[in-house]
């Protein structure tokens, strides 16, 4: 399997990253890249976060890492990470 990102959730990474950077650089960094590497822990269990009901009949999931909740597709051969929320954020 392999991990692709969503414009999206590409875009999602950014406005995070332009946020966190208002207060600090190396905390902004930081957080994108452990959020970049979160999804590598579903590779060995792509079933892990609960199954998003709204998107039947596609397969799609959460998965939480820290604060954020990364929802995903599962397809074929991928882990399509489609969009990146902060918990208390509003998820429309």
């Amino acid at each position: 399997m392999r991990i692709s990102w969503s414009a999206t959730a590409r875009a999602d990474l950014d406005r995070l990253h332009d946020f966190l950077v208002q207060y600090s650089l190396e905390t902004a960094d930081a957080a994108i890249d452990s959020l970049i590497d979160a999804p590598k822990a579903l590779l060995d269990f792509p079933r892990r976060g609960p199954r998003v009901r709204d998107f039947d009949p596609r397969e799609v999931r959460e998965f939480r890492a820290g604060m954020y909740v990364l929802r995903y597709e599962l397809r074929r051969d991928e882990i399509h990470i489609v969009r990146l929320f902060h918990t208390r954020e509003n998820r429309c």
